[in-house]
């Protein structure tokens, strides 16, 4: 009761200073400057940072049917065989080595037709965003590390040491089918 009685004596002492136009003025000010601030400083936790970083995938983007389209090395090396170094590995393949498809299905099976006479079934996964395991029956698993994907094509790199001790980076290139 006490601070009721003073609020009202309060409100009478300023209402004989000022107008009562200059009284919702000023109201009007502090709502805006309180809503200015909440708003300010509410702002700052939602900034997105501006950088080219990619920021990982999801299962949903790998599931699909895929054929491998490139595959290339970053330093020359004789991938076949034949006594000539080369980087583009896929261009060694043979036609029935082209002939692959890649089946990733929703519920983390597949199917992988690795050449023109091997198809096994098999399990995928994606880790920590960036990173593509899938193990392929009677062949064994592969983790590749995914550096790009659009809709309709993605990019993935893996790291080699040959019998020599040399260490390459070799990068598939996916495309959807």
């Amino acid at each position: 009761m006490k601070n009721t009685a003073l609020l009202l004596a309060f409100r009478r002492f300023v209402s004989n200073l000022f107008p009562q136009f200059l009284i919702q003025m000023l109201q009007r000010i502090s709502y805006f400057v309180f809503i200015s601030i909440l708003f300010f400083s509410c702002n700052k936790h939602l900034k997105t940072e501006a950088n080219n970083d990619p920021q990982g995938y999801a299962d949903s983007q790998v599931v699909g049917a895929w054929r491998i389209t490139a595959f290339s090395s970053d330093a020359p090396y004789d991938w076949d065989g034949n006594g000539s170094v080369e980087t583009d590995i896929y261009n060694t393949w043979t036609a029935c080595e082209k002939d692959n498809l890649y089946t990733f299905v929703g519920d983390k099976t597949g199917t992988f037709k690795i050449n023109c006479s091997v198809t096994n079934p098999g399990s995928w996964e994606i880790i920590a965003t960036k990173q593509l395991n899938y193990y392929v029956t009677g062949i064994g698993a592969q983790s590749e590390r995914i550096i790009s994907m659009t809709n309709n094509i993605f990019k993935t790199t893996i790291a080699v040491t040959v019998i020599t001790g040399q260490n390459f980076t070799l990068t598939k290139t996916w495309s959807r089918l």
